[in-house]
């Protein structure tokens, strides 16, 4: 089914109404949706908009990113995604290249992005406060009607009816655009078309034995691909229950496992970081996949070590399909299970619906084991870039797609992949351009030139570090270029850990040597506890503390917790554990890692186990 207007017809249909379409902050049913999609289609309709307008939209609001982006589909309106977590230059400068016709942006990012003027119509996600005595009235049935007409999201839906969308979109229209990182320190904009959306979840569907009736936990951020795609939009394809209760955090490891337990979850969508947490902190969860229903746990994103995977079948039980993919081929494009046939730890598994290619140099396929740029050809691949022609012609040829990845084929058809033609790093399944986070390096006035790069990490996969070349006569700290790089990148761009050096290392023409420069950073990582203050063992957790979550160590004490101290974030919060387990030699089990919320939970914790 490939359709737009049949899949959205499609929810309409009675016994799809009945069901519950997804657990958020509450539940809602495909009823609440197609409500909500008809009153947008109003809104939409009454900003001008036409089948092919572009809009962009930006929250931290999960039922406003899918509503919205669901509209826009069902209206053949292009949706472009922003992290809101991003900064003001980077959001400017990608509504600059996309033009969108309108702003569909959390209150707050209207003053941080300086958006006023910028489009035809601007439409704030705020959710209101219910005023006293409006839930009485209903009762009532009150007629009176408020003087006062709502101006944000969600709140104008009470005052819209339902229209009807279009009755026809062209499969190649565009149905919306992610951003993925290039070779220059803009991203490019990757345009998929509503024909290869469709296709490549129709392959989702087959490849992960969805039914109609099945209920999938996905509480990846709703702003990538993999949190959108195959969370809400997948839900909508098949009208099964879509489970994203809560963002994912260090203090919600216990919750989910619950959750899937509780809920009895059939598929599990996530990421090998985050199976690096639930392997890590498993104690007394190990029965969690076996509720009965369960069927397989689906990653994505980034490389998935053969070693977490071995070891996370072993102890839970159950089966990992291992997807390869890029936002360039809407979510996947080969799979490693769930059959016993097409598993093969360590594999990305084999293409689906879609054929791989491995070249030389020289463009010449190659054979079995043999290492090359891979290629894909299929329905489920990108239009082009938006406005960039040059990046369009180098990756799409002849109906190929060239990766940038160097992967090889075995005897039997497995692919592997082998590393990266393009100078990407992925970070916890975020993928990270170093360009751009040396842009914004070098734009602070201490800065001569820097390079940003990612080191081997055994969590996150590859850690973002950076190394700094500092003008002459000029001092900085390293906190000071944290802080920078915050003001204009999210979080997961920020590096985490900056090196100051004497020189980058390059080639004759100027070219950076990035092996040189890993060789250079990689034995320079060691973690040096200073005294801070303290008694005990306060110095090292003080010293472990500022490390992880790049704060000044003089700011800190040990009455610092989670909820005051700037940078302690759930990631951030597993380097502090490491850095105490590495520094203090011990280990935590997952419930004393629960608790460690705070500083002196910590050094009570510690203290218990090295007394």
């Amino acid at each position: 089914m490939t359709d737009t207007i049949t899949i959205f017809n499609r929810l309409g249909e009675k016994k799809v109404q009945q069901k519950v379409f997804a657990i958020l902050d509450k539940k809602y049913t495909y009823a609440d949706l197609t409500s909500g999609l008809g009153k947008m289609t109003t809104y939409l309709q009454d900003q001008g908009l036409a089948v092919g307008d572009r809009l962009i939209i930006s929250s931290r609001d999960t039922y406003a990113v899918s509503i919205l982006f669901l509209s826009c589909l069902r209206n053949g309106i292009t949706a472009m995604m922003l992290d809101p977590d991003m900064g003001n230059i980077r959001a400017n400068e990608l509504i600059g290249l996309t033009e969108p016709k309108g702003l569909l942006v959390d209150a707050e990012l209207i003053d941080e992005w300086d958006l006023v003027g910028k489009t035809n119509f601007l439409l704030p996600i705020k959710k209101e406060k219910q005023k006293k005595g409006l839930l009485f009235k209903k009762m009532l049935k009150s007629k009176t009607k408020s003087s006062e007409k709502a101006t944000t999201f969600p709140a104008i839906l009470n005052q819209l009816s339902d229209t009807e969308g279009p009755d026809f979109i062209d499969p190649q229209t565009i149905a919306y655009i992610l951003f993925t990182s290039g070779s220059t320190s803009t991203p490019k904009a990757v345009q998929i078309s509503h024909h290869a959306l469709w296709a490549n979840l129709n392959t989702l569907t087959e490849v992960y034995k969805l039914e109609e009736n099945d209920r999938v936990f996905n509480i990846l951020t709703a702003y990538h691909t993999d949190g959108v795609i195959q969370g809400p939009i997948l839900a909508v394809f098949n009208t099964h229950t879509w489970y994203h209760p809560f963002e994912f955090a260090i203090d919600k490891i216990e919750a989910i496992f619950d959750s899937i337990y509780k809920y009895r979850i059939t598929h599990f969508i996530t990421v090998p970081t985050m199976l690096a947490f639930l392997n890590k902190f498993s104690d007394g969860f190990e029965d969690t996949f076996d509720n009965g229903d369960f069927k397989s746990i689906i990653t994505s994103a980034s490389p998935l070590e053969p070693e977490l995977w071995s070891a996370f079948e072993k102890k839970f039980n159950t089966r990992i399909v291992n997807n390869y993919g890029l936002t360039e081929t809407v979510a996947g494009a080969s799979y490693c299970g769930p059959d016993a046939a097409t598993h093969r730890i360590g594999s990305v598994g084999v293409p689906i619906d879609c054929e791989f290619k491995i070249v030389n140099e020289a463009g010449e396929a190659l054979g079995a084991n043999e290492q090359g740029e891979l290629l894909i050809k299929g329905d489920n691949l990108l239009t082009n870039y938006l406005n960039n022609e040059e990046a369009s012609k180098a990756a799409l040829k002849d109906g190929w797609f060239y990766t940038g990845d160097y992967a090889k084929c075995d005897e039997d058809g497995f692919y592997y992949i082998v590393g990266r033609k393009k100078n990407l790093i992925i970070s916890g399944g975020i993928n990270i351009q170093p360009e751009e986070v040396t842009a914004v390096l070098n734009m602070h006035p201490a800065v001569m030139e820097s390079a940003s790069l990612g080191l081997p990490d055994d969590i996150f996969g590859e850690k973002l570090v950076a190394a700094v070349v500092l003008n002459g006569g000029v001092t900085v700290d390293e906190l000071a270029l944290v802080e920078h790089c915050r003001t204009e990148l999210e979080e997961a761009k920020v590096p985490k850990k900056i090196h100051f050096v004497t020189a980058i290392p390059k080639t004759g023409s100027g070219k950076i040597k990035y092996r040189e420069v890993e060789e250079l950073l990689k034995n320079n990582n060691e973690l040096v506890a200073t005294q801070g203050g303290g008694d005990g063992y306060s110095a090292g957790i003080l010293a472990a503390a500022a490390d992880a979550f790049k704060v000044d160590q003089t700011k800190l004490d040990m009455k610092g917790d989670s909820m005051t101290i700037d940078g302690w974030d759930s990631m951030a919060h597993l380097i502090f554990i490491t850095n105490l387990e590495d520094q203090f030699k011990v280990r935590f089990n997952s419930k004393e890692i629960m608790v460690m919320n705070t500083l002196a939970e910590a050094e009570q914790i510690l203290a218990g186990k090295l007394n």
